[in-house]
């Protein structure tokens, strides 16, 4: 029988050679370092195909009904999202000047604090602050991100999710974007998650305001209005993803997107990631991988442990593709924590 440390340390050579095989063609790529990133690293390495599962607020998924904190019966819980990642974007923020006299406090406060949840029995109402996103088509924002400060683009968020049955979560989400402290444009998203024997059923829709749609990350691929459907088979230590995309364009018809991943834990503290996606009415494609390291239940109590893993560190690579030629790459770091 193989240690539960050797498999852990074998799966990562694996993941660690597998990188350093692609390291010398993405040399020649036009990369871009998403660091750190807040809360989506885990949807990157997975291909964006988490639509039908549950997640941790440092792994945030598109649809609401999966934001998940404690099991329903523990009762009223509150909890506190703390940004790692903070540190090194509050070191940026005043290194680079972009510093706005009088609010250096109030800005690397937004900096560190990701946001603040309450669970009462079946209702789960948080709020999520300086969530940075990317306008489509500003490639400035993304060749530069990690020098940018996340408050010169970013969206709140309130979220709401309601566990009517252990098989049947919905949840709505309503997201105001800015630019600093400007207000620019509000979206909406509702969906529902099903889990008819241990098979998740996640669809959601999403729609964007006039001033433009936001994405998380360069294969984060939404339009004005997005339909999504997917499918999650959950077993022990092993989930597998697929969904698909309908997306809608005001100026132009609507057209699928396959998506698909997967999430391994070979033990607790380790989760090895990957997946990829098909452009639709393009010759693109795109594959991602990644870690999660460190659960956060390792360090809590039993009575205190979360619902779902939720990765104090996670890492996460993309590539994509126009037929068999690399065009893109791109890295993402997530540390975080929550009390």
């Amino acid at each position: 029988m193989v240690r539960p440390q050797r498999r852990a340390r074998t799966a990562i050579a694996v993941v660690a050679l597998v990188m350093a095989g692609i390291a010398p063609r993405a040399r020649a790529l036009d990369w871009i370092t998403l660091a750190p990133n807040p809360a989506y690293s885990r949807d990157l390495a997975m291909g964006a195909s988490t639509v039908a599962l549950s997640f941790a607020p440092q792994s945030q998924s598109i649809n609401p009904a999966g934001f998940t904190l404690y099991a329903p019966q523990s009762g009223t819980r509150a909890s506190l999202f703390l940004n790692g990642g903070g540190l090194y974007q509050s070191w940026r923020y005043l290194e680079e000047g972009d510093q706005r006299a009088g609010h250096e406090t109030q800005d690397i406060a937004r900096l560190l604090l990701s946001g603040a949840a309450v669970q009462m029995s079946i209702v789960t109402v948080a709020a999520m602050f300086t969530q940075p996103v990317m306008r489509v088509g500003e490639t400035s924002r993304y060749e530069r991100f990690e020098m940018s400060t996340p408050l010169s683009e970013h969206q709140n968020s309130l979220l709401a999710v309601l566990a009517l049955h252990p098989q049947v979560t919905v949840g709505g989400r309503f997201d105001r974007f800015y630019r600093w402290e400007t207000a620019d444009g509000d979206a909406y998203s509702y969906g529902v998650i099903l889990r008819p024997r241990n098979v998740n059923i996640g669809v959601q829709y999403q729609r964007f305001p006039a001033s433009g749609v936001r994405v998380w990350h360069p294969l984060d691929r939404r339009a004005d209005e997005a339909t999504t459907a997917g499918i999650a088979l959950e077993r022990r230590g092993f989930v597998w993803t697929v969904q698909v995309m309908n997306l809608t364009r005001s100026d132009g018809p609507a057209f699928l997107e396959p998506h698909t991943g997967f999430e391994w834990r070979p033990v607790r503290d380790v989760a090895l990631r990957a997946g990829g996606m098909q452009y639709s009415r393009s010759r693109r494609w795109a594959w991602t991988g990644g870690l999660g390291l460190l659960d956060a239940n390792s360090l809590r109590p039993r009575a205190r442990r979360l619902a779902v893993p939720d990765d104090v560190l996670q890492l996460a690579v993309g590539v994509r593709y126009l037929r068999r030629t690399p065009e893109l790459a791109m890295g993402s770091l997530t540390v975080a924590w929550r009390f």
